[in-house]
């Protein structure tokens, strides 16, 4: 059987975006699909990376052009900036790093590379190597939680990935709909 009929093709599909709209809840959600097909692990592994650091890195530019606003430049330029910018510059690893696995994080944190001028390539090594590192983390937990929990398992991990999904968007927009009140 190929592993690209027409439903599995746009499976792939949403599992490339997923990362574009919430990252964590699409990691979750892609392990669960892998394990109920083991057989497209590498392919769906694969697709789901390739969506997470394509999702990461763009996020890099919004602070690069940032500093064309000559208000944002000159926010960037107070001592209190240049110290953290300072401290990223020297840390990018451990600091990229962090981003990867503390939630909420990671957004302004890309941006500050931006903003903070970390070199790009330099950047986007350590996001690919940050993704990698969770997205295995993530499958192999998932693979090695089925062997104990089996069938329930789908279920768990679906709801748990959806309900983080829920979670995370539903507090950044309570967030933006609070600022907005404000």
């Amino acid at each position: 059987m190929s592993p690209f009929t027409e439903s599995s093709l746009a499976l792939y599909f949403a599992v490339f975006v997923g990362p574009f709209i919430q990252e964590d809840g699409a990691v979750f959600i892609a392990a669960s699909l892998f394990s109920q097909n083991p057989e497209r692990y590498p392919l769906m592994f694969l697709i789901i990376l390739i969506g997470l650091i394509l999702s990461d890195i763009w996020k890099y530019w919004i602070g690069w052009l940032a500093l064309k606003n000559a208000k944002v430049y000159s926010v960037i330029n107070k001592d209190k900036i240049t110290k953290l910018k300072e401290k990223v510059q020297e840390h990018t690893l451990m600091t990229l790093f962090l981003a990867r696995f503390l939630p909420l994080t990671r957004v302004p944190i890309y941006i500050a590379c931006g903003l903070f001028h970390i070199p790009y390539g330099k950047f986007c090594i350590i996001i690919a190597f940050t993704a990698t590192m969770y997205s295995t983390i993530v499958f192999t937990l998932v693979y090695f939680l089925e062997s104990f929990l089996g069938e329930d398992l789908k279920w768990i991990l679906l709801i748990t990935g959806l309900t983080i999904s829920l979670i995370i968007i539903g507090t950044q927009l309570t967030k933006k709909y609070l600022s907005a009140r404000s």
